[in-house]
């Protein structure tokens, strides 16, 4: 089972991500010749998220369209509303280019709304996909998949 092993630094459980357009549209891009490099971003995991969200920064380098109307969220600061979003999401530990990444290739995410210091925040939706391992004491965190 491929793994990845992090840091716990003082910002929290931050992984190494790359966000683009969801995989079929992305095959039909690159099929007609059309250049659509992923985005390099930092995320930061958040158990207490049901849904991933991708900074409006992003997203709108990708030229993702919105999907559907826009949605509400409830977090700490009250229910806000936001845009919901398809895009490809990979997991990877960029100082080791060569382990595999954790990948989702259709992920709905919300954009995420002012405040968050963060361009990608990892939820339940992407977390229930592998096995998390933190340890605390020692200092790191997996990701097995």
């Amino acid at each position: 089972m491929p793994q990845l092993t992090f840091p716990i630094t003082p910002d929290g459980l931050v992984v190494d991500v790359l966000v683009n357009h969801e995989a079929a549209v992305l095959l039909s891009l690159r099929a007609s010749g059309q250049s659509c490099p992923p985005i390099e971003a930092k995320g930061v995991i958040d158990t207490a998220s049901n849904v991933s969200g991708v900074s409006p920064t992003i997203l709108n380098q990708l030229g993702v369209p919105p999907v559907g109307p826009p949605s509400t969220t409830t977090g700490i600061g009250g229910t806000v509303t936001v845009q919901l979003y398809r895009v490809s999401l990979h997991i990877r530990d960029a100082r080791v280019p060569t382990l595999p990444m954790f990948t989702m290739p259709s992920l709905l995410v919300m954009e995420l709304p002012p405040g968050p210091s963060c361009d990608v925040l990892i939820g339940l939706d992407v977390l229930l996909g592998c096995t998390l391992i933190v340890n605390g004491r020692g200092g790191w965190f997996s990701l097995d998949f």
